[in-house]
């Protein structure tokens, strides 16, 4: 088993890593920050328009085109999971972040999208019972394989099982 050791994020006296003690972020890192909330600044000042002024429906072309899509990506993303932690790499936090997040947009667009009665009861109860937990399962997974200092072997982090 290798084992892969990091510099721990939480200093000595247990501080929160973002906390006053932590180190000040490079500048390219700081220029970065910056530009992550400009970007959710835009999207939330976009979202409030579209909101606002979008019709409540509306006839989308290839609607299962991108129903498919979606699903494929989701797919992928749990397959290309499953291949990086049998390698024992740790980038496998990275897809299990993106199924993750993919799996909760799946969810909401199920939702939101579905029409009164049957349908939102089905849409409803997949995403409770599927795909949120699901999510949820792969979010943990992501965040257990980002840990400082996490073993990871030939066969996949030993802890895996711990997070599922």
């Amino acid at each position: 088993m290798t084992v892969v050791r990091e510099p721990p994020l939480v200093s000595a006296a247990g501080a929160h890593p973002l906390g006053a003690d932590a180190p000040a972020c490079p500048a390219p890192h700081h220029r970065a920050a910056r530009a992550a909330v400009a970007v959710a600044v835009t999207l939330l000042a976009t979202a409030l328009v579209l909101s606002l002024r979008l019709p409540d429906t509306a006839v989308a072309q290839n609607w299962s085109l991108a129903w498919a899509g979606l699903d494929v990506t989701t797919a992928v993303a749990a397959l290309a999971t499953a291949a990086l932690l049998r390698a024992g790499d740790r980038r496998a936090a990275l897809a299990a972040a993106a199924g993750s997040a993919l799996l909760v947009i799946d969810a909401w667009f199920d939702v939101c999208t579905s029409t009164p009665g049957l349908a939102r009861t089905v849409a409803v109860a997949e995403a409770v019972l599927l795909e949120l937990p699901f999510s949820v399962l792969a979010g943990r997974l992501a965040l257990r394989l980002l840990t400082p200092a996490s073993p990871v072997g030939a066969s996949g982090p030993a802890h895996v099982s711990a997070a599922l």
